[in-house]
Formats: structure tokens, C-alpha cells, sequence
């Protein structure tokens, strides 16, 4: 079959990046579908199978309080991929309302909005993650929603930059000239300008996001036991990684392979989506 996007075509090119993104769609179902597919409860305890190696019945054998491990890091891979996607959507739309009105309005409200963001900006964003779950409380959704505070200022700063790029341009001048409403020139001007940078950009984040929010669970502050999460599987894993290595190595695995599937899918993504490219 010909292929005739030449984005596509750029992006199947590199073998590393579509190989990354196979593994991603299989984590990414592997996730949300698996926990319906599997026949043991993440939580239910055994403690006369405690330790358990591999096994037929168990994949990657039972934990401390005899719990299979293999559901434990579907069930896991669930609530950290799921409050990745929903911590950088926070970010992706925060980020851009505010990068659309700072950079194409400007005056007042565009430094009233950039000073705020320098400051957030100058507060590393894990930090900005601790002081807002600190704020909120434990919990799943606010773990997402703490680490979805932490990347608004990145995008709205790199949306901010890109609308002001756009519109300098003579089309969106001559647009205003004509008398053309400023919401029908960002949405069909400078939002298919600035979405391919969104689009890597998101995908980049989501392995961040995820660290963050593995990090937060192993302190203890995001999403509490006995709901498995691969941060919180790690720091539960430590305390008997002699007697059970599958304990650490298994979460430890699954978010290493994770992060490095979408840094490799964004770098894909970076090649097919930059206008030289295409050109």
C-alpha cells in the first residue's frame, strides 16, 4: 500500500520511533483493558502464598502479603498511565488558554500572565507538584491534578511564543485588515500553527508526568496503598526486595519502558511534524 503523507512517511522512516510506539499502544491497552481481563483481584491477599515464584497461575509471582503481582501491575499501569494523561491534559489546557490570550493580546494582561509564570517557572515543577498535593490533599485525582500544575507553565510559555510568531505574519495582518474576528483567526490561524509543537510536546510530557506521579506515590503524598500504583508498588517492593526482587524490578521496568516509549514516539513525532521537514 502507498503511503502518501509525507509526515507518515517521515515518521515510519525512523524504526526505533514506530517500534516505541508499538509498545505504547500495548502498554496503553495492556492498561485499561487488562484489568478487565484478569482473573485475580489486585488486593486480595494470601498470606499462605507468600513470596510465590513464577508460576502458570501467577505470572510474576505474589508479594509479601501473597497477592499477584502480574494484576497488581496491570491494575497499577491503570491509575499511573491514567493520571499521566489526565495531569498533562490539565496542563495542555491551561497552558494553552493562557499562551492564546498572553501572546495574541498582550499589553497588561500579558505581563500580568507572564510575571505569574516566571515565578512558577523559577520553582522547580516537582516542587510545584509537592506544594499543590500539599495543598489539596492525597488522593488519585489530586495527584493528577498536582502534576498537572506543574506543566501548565511550560506550555503556556511555549504557546505564548509561538502566537506571538504567528501573528506578526502578513496573513494574519492582512486577516485583520479585512476585518476578520479574532476568534476565527486563532482558531483557524494559529492554532494549526502551534498544534504539532502541542502534539510532541504532550507526548514528551507524558513520561515526565508519569515519573512525577510515580515519585509523589513512593514519598507517601499521591495515591495511597492498597490502591496499586507502580510509585507506590516501588516503595512497597523496597522493604522485602531480597525475599521478592520481582517486587521492585517489575513496577521499576514498566515505568522505565513507558518513559522511554514516548520520549522515542515524540522524537518521531518532532521529525514528521517540523514544517522543514514536509517542505
Amino acid at each position: 500500500m502507498k503511503i502518501k503523507s509525507k509526515k507518515l512517511k517521515i515518521f515510519l522512516s525512523r524504526k526505533i520511533s514506530v517500534i516505541a510506539a508499538i509498545g505504547l499502544v500495548l502498554m496503553l491497552f495492556a492498561a485499561f483493558a487488562g484489568p478487565f481481563l484478569t482473573s485475580h483481584d489486585p488486593n486480595e491477599m494470601d498470606f499462605n502464598n507468600r513470596f510465590g515464584s513464577i508460576s502458570r497461575e501467577n505470572w510474576l509471582g505474589t508479594d509479601w502479603s501473597g497477592r499477584d503481582m502480574f494484576t497488581r501491575i496491570i491494575h497499577g499501569g491503570q491509575v499511573s498511565i491514567g493520571l499521566a494523561l489526565f495531569g498533562v491534559s490539565i496542563g495542555v489546557s491551561f497552558g494553552l488558554i493562557f499562551g492564546l490570550i498572553s501572546g495574541y493580546y498582550g499589553g497588561v494582561t500579558d505581563a500580568l500572565i507572564s510575571r505569574f509564570i516566571d515565578f512558577l517557572m523559577a520553582v522547580p515543577a516537582f516542587m510545584i507538584a509537592i506544594i499543590s498535593l500539599a495543598l489539596l490533599g492525597p488522593g488519585g485525582i489530586n495527584t493528577g491534578i498536582a502534576v498537572g500544575v506543574s506543566t501548565i507553565p511550560l506550555f503556556m510559555r511555549m504557546t505564548r511564543s509561538q502566537v506571538i510568531a504567528i501573528k506578526d505574519s502578513d496573513y494574519v495582518k492582512s486577516c485583520r485588515i479585512i476585518g476578520v474576528s479574532d476568534s476565527r483567526i486563532i482558531v483557524t490561524h494559529i492554532m494549526p500553527g502551534i498544534w504539532p509543537l502541542i502534539a510532541v510536546t504532550f507526548t514528551l510530557q507524558l513520561g515526565t508526568a508519569l515519573l512525577s506521579t510515580a515519585a509523589l506515590s513512593f514519598l507517601g503524598i499521591g495515591v495511597s496503598p492498597p490502591t496499586p500504583e507502580w510509585g507506590s508498588l516501588l516503595s512497597s517492593g523496597r522493604v522485602n526486595m531480597l525475599a521478592f526482587p520481582l517486587g521492585i524490578m517489575a513496577p521499576g521496568i514498566a515505568i522505565m519502558l513507558f518513559v522511554m516509549c514516548t520520549s522515542l514516539v515524540g522524537d518521531g513525532l518532532r521529525d514528521a511534524l517540523d514544517p522543514k521537514s514536509v517542505e
